[in-house]
Order: C-alpha cells, then structure tokens, then sequence
C-alpha cells in the first residue's frame, strides 16, 4: 500500500518511512512531490493544530480526487505541530514556525533565530518556563473519512540557548523532562519517544 505524506521534506518522508519499517508494516511512503503537488504552499488558516492538520488533509484529498487531473486512491497522513508555553497563555502555538515573521520582515538583518531571541524576551524573569511540545497525525482514507492522533512531550524553556543552534530552533531552548539537554541534543531512544514521534506511530497502528 502506497501512504501520501503532506510534506516536500524528504528527511520527513525518511522518517516515517523508517517508523513504518520498524513497525514491519508494508506501507510506501509518498510526498506531495511524488503525486504531482503544483498547488503551492497550503493556507493553514485553522484555530487548532487539529485543524490545521485536517485543512492539510483535506487539501491534499480534493487534489488526488480532481477526476479531471487525478485519480489517486491512496490513505493520506498529514501532521500539525507547535511550542505551548504555559506562562505565555500557549504562545508560540499555532504560530510557531511564523513566531517571529512580522519582526523579521521589517527588519531583514534579524537573525533567522529571531523567534528564539523573541521567546527568551517574553520570558525575561519568568519563573514558571513550562511548556509543551505537541503534534496532531491526520489521517484521512480514500472515502475521505479521517482520524487524528495527538503526541505530546512536556518540558521547560531554558534561559538561553544550549548547543547548536539549528532548524527547528526552538529545540535550542526546549528541555524534555526527564532529560538535562536540549531538544535539539536528544539521540535514539529519547527522541523516538517525543511527541511527533508518537502521533505517528499511535496513527500507523490504525493502519
């Protein structure tokens, strides 16, 4: 059976491709790419990372069902993740990846972790750095039912950035409990049980 995955990353497609092997399922993972996308970037204009990943979705599904172009019959999965932190009423959120997008426009010389620096400032002396990694797994069927997984890892935002600073930069300042390192440090076994991780496999198990 051939999966479409809502994502051009091919380190994405990788990834769940080598879940799926581990999990000894006879699943072939497609991108976007694979099946033709030519829509562009998909407006995720939801309230909700449930949402969002539904729009995706739904998205993809209206594109593989346009009888006069395509005629893709193939289970869609598509995922939805953000940064809550509590002390910011759930800020980043849904905004994640675009934190710090209005900065970085009127100022271009910013640097590209300018979310991260926007973060640590809204925190300034802040005692309570909890926050929370989560992600919602869509899964949508060629009839156009679908249903949706949650992964979650709780942890705390430090007070400056730890190790290589690299994409996704948040991960420079988010520390899993249990853990003494950043996201971005974490290896083997503690990375595979973060939270996208885990929406993903709780969603291949459906399969």
């Amino acid at each position: 059976m051939k999966l479409i995955f809502g994502t051009t990353n091919k380190r994405k497609v990788e990834d769940l491709q080598n879940i799926i092997n581990e999990m000894n399922l006879d699943i072939e993972v497609v991108s976007m790419e694979d099946i033709g996308w030519d829509r562009g970037e998909i407006e995720e204009n939801g309230s909700t990372i449930e949402e969002n990943s539904l729009i995706k979705a739904q998205a993809i599904f209206d594109f593989c069902n346009n009888h006069n172009i395509h005629n893709i019959q193939y289970p869609i999965m598509t995922d939805d993740a953000g940064l809550f932190v509590d002390a910011l009423n759930g800020e980043p959120g849904i905004y994640t990846a675009r934190y710090a997008d209005d900065e970085l426009s009127l100022d271009p010389t910013l640097p590209k972790h300018q979310c991260v620096v926007k973060l640590l400032r809204n925190l300034n002396g802040e005692e309570n750095r909890k926050a929370k990694y989560r992600c919602c797994v869509t899964s949508m069927m060629p009839n156009g039912e679908y249903h949706q997984e949650l992964g979650e890892s709780e942890g705390t935002i430090a007070k400056d950035i730890i190790g290589e600073l690299k994409k996704p930069y948040f991960y420079s300042v988010f520390v899993l409990n249990g853990t003494n390192v950043a996201f971005n440090e974490l290896k083997g076994e503690e990375l595979d049980n973060t939270y996208r991780y885990n929406a993903l496999r709780k969603s291949l198990k459906r399969f």
